[in-house]
């Protein structure tokens, strides 16, 4: 299956399944990476193929938190201050783009997972809850509930995989449990996972979230 050109003129880095009907997971990128990042993830977590992945690169824009300068980024960020203001307008243009390349994957009757690295687990989490998009699963990973005062009430128990850091410098092992406790309340599902790292990824967490995969996808 070939993308339309327009949908994601920034890039697409697709790894194709054995079979057109294979489920696919839409991994997001972390702030000011690119999408050849996570290609080892989709090696580690499958080998054989089993399912389609998607790793589309995120446009470039100045990042108010780094100066101003021009990065990849799915949203501007002001501060990692728990008081700081949030790209709301940013967040909610950006998950627009995102659906519509989620429903050009799912036009084919299949199942669609969207997740994220820090940055991209924010935005897939907000794409799936705050814009509604009712995807198989969410997976975050090392990442931050964006908004999280205006999370509205669940409309679709999706299963959420969060993997973090115990030792996280950039986005504390906090950022995982605050969010925890603002979603479980409203009916979402948690998967919960703490490793021995920092900003990162570890093969623990792949096998676990491997685990999680093969369960939703069974």
């Amino acid at each position: 299956m070939s993308l339309i050109p327009d949908i994601w003129p920034e890039g697409l880095r697709i790894r194709s399944a054995h079979r057109d009907d294979a489920p696919c997971i839409v991994i997001l990128h972390g702030l000011g990476a690119a999408n050849d990042d996570f290609s080892g993830v989709a090696d580690f977590i499958d080998p054989q193929s089993q399912w389609r992945w998607v790793f589309p690169n995120a446009p470039e824009r100045p990042v108010t938190l780094n100066g101003g300068r021009r990065m990849r980024a799915w949203f501007d960020i002001f501060g990692l201050d728990a008081r700081s203001p949030e790209d709301a307008v940013g967040l909610a243009a950006m998950a627009t783009r995102i659906m519509a390349l989620l429903d050009h994957e799912a036009a084919q009757g299949v199942p669609v997972i969207l997740g994220g690295f820090s940055q991209g687990g924010a935005m897939s989490l907000y794409t799936a809850f705050h814009a509604g998009y009712q995807s198989a699963a969410v997976l975050a990973l090392s990442a931050y509930l964006p908004l999280r005062q205006q999370l509205p009430k669940v409309q679709q128990a999706a299963p959420i995989f969060w993997g973090h850091g115990r030792s996280d410098s950039i986005l504390p092992l906090a950022y995982m449990e605050i969010a925890q406790e603002i979603m479980e309340p409203l009916g979402y599902t948690l998967s919960t996972h703490i490793y021995p790292m920092d900003h990162q990824i570890c093969e623990a967490e792949l096998v676990d979230l491997r685990q999680f995969l093969q369960v939703i996808l069974a």
